[in-house]
């Protein structure tokens, strides 16, 4: 078995290389336009992947590579300005697709080829990661423990003391802008993003948190797959908490926008802007940054993220909740090796259907959870899931 890891010099295409290094026998490539980056990586997994540099905007050259390959895995962001080129060329080679899509516009126009995607006998499972991905398979789970869904929450936390690349960044500050989708009430409405402040409290070392309206793609996908349900909402925030502040002030400046900053004969999105800003802050202001890691560090021990999926309804008569809770030591991992192994269940033909799906429309939530519990611990109404 073949995959190819498209951005594979980044932190999440590295991450899930290894992982698949780690639990499967594939032969693993790994792809950017970076080959100092790609020698690197290649060096720090011993030299048990190939490299190969693509430009994916040519193409020609991106589908005969991709026709080399059983599997593709696209982990190269901002996914709203690369998913669908990635996603046309696996559907023009035939070959099977995972990525870690976390954008919730960018999902919608993935899930329009599914038509497409099904017609070309191909299958794509996308926004395979921590959230969107293992949120959406936790909330299927419980969804198929009831016989009525009714609303299903999807709370999630981050802390940004984790390392991160440039895209990760951009996609912070798209889903924090604007307006996001919710589904309210049996239909999709759009709210305002970082609108409605609530408390949610994550499991230790994090523990309570202000969260807001944030736009992902569990909103948009849940729906589809578990009819019925009447509310799905997903809230969010950074911490500490006086991170989250300057990532609120950037966006109320309108540095979340697609504008153009013009000064003399430059020009440059206000987003883009933003992120070599942010990515800047810790050399102004070494002593304010220094002071807030060392913080961070003793507050929340280390933890780089938690999320919690509440699923309400009724079964046998009864109303009834099921709540899960994830923590992560790393966000790279907890979004990598959800990727990782569902690229390995498609490569053992565990995923049958053709077309583009969202990973609770594809994969069965309880042998997913099987082939991740010794990675990751989830809790399912305060006690540990065996």
């Amino acid at each position: 078995m073949d995959m190819i890891v498209l951005g594979g010099s980044g932190v999440m295409g590295s991450e899930i290389a290894d992982l698949l290094l780690k639990y499967s026998d594939a032969n693993i490539t790994i792809a950017s336009n970076d080959q100092k980056g790609l020698n690197k990586v290649a060096e720090q997994l011993n030299n048990r992947v190939n490299t190969q540099v693509i430009d994916i905007n040519d193409m020609d050259n991106l589908i005969g590579l991709i026709k080399k390959f059983d599997i593709v895995i696209n982990a190269i962001g901002p996914f709203y300005e690369t998913c669908i080129k990635i996603l046309k060329a696996s559907m023009q080679a035939k070959v099977n697709f995972v990525d870690i899509n976390d954008d919730y516009d960018a999902i919608q126009w993935e899930l329009a080829l599914h038509e497409e995607a099904k017609n070309a006998g191909m299958t794509a499972v996308v926004g395979l990661g921590a959230s969107p991905g293992f949120t959406n398979i936790l909330a299927k789970y419980g969804a198929d423990k009831l016989d009525k869904v009714e609303d299903i929450h999807v709370f999630w936390s981050q802390s940004t003391i984790d390392p991160t690349g440039s895209a990760a960044i951009e996609h912070w500050l798209h889903i924090i802008s604007g307006e996001v989708p919710m589904f309210l009430n049996g239909e999709w409405k759009n709210v305002h993003a970082l609108s409605e402040p609530q408390t949610v409290n994550f499991i230790k070392p994090v523990g309570d948190l202000e969260l807001f309206y944030t736009g992902h793609p569990e909103p948009v996908t849940l729906p589809r797959y578990i009819k019925g349900v009447k509310n799905v909402i997903i809230k969010g925030g950074l911490f500490p908490p006086r991170i989250m502040d300057i990532w609120k002030t950037f966006t109320t400046l309108g540095f979340g926008s697609e504008k153009k900053f013009i000064i003399d004969d430059y020009s440059i999105p206000l987003r883009k802007l933003a992120v070599k800003l942010i990515r800047s802050m810790p050399h102004f202001a070494p002593k304010y940054f220094e002071d807030l890691f060392i913080d961070a560090m003793k507050k929340y021990k280390g933890c780089a993220g938690a999320v919690k999926v509440e699923v309400i309804g009724e079964g046998d008569g009864e109303k009834l909740k099921y709540v899960y809770d994830i923590s992560a030591k790393s966000v790279k991992f907890g979004t990598a090796f959800p990727a990782a192994i569902g690229a390995i269940m498609m490569s053992k033909n565990e995923i049958k259907q053709k077309g583009v799906f969202a990973p609770e429309g594809a994969l069965d939530a309880a042998k997913f959870l099987s082939a991740t519990k010794k990675e990751i611990i989830v809790y399912e109404n305060g006690k540990k899931m065996k």
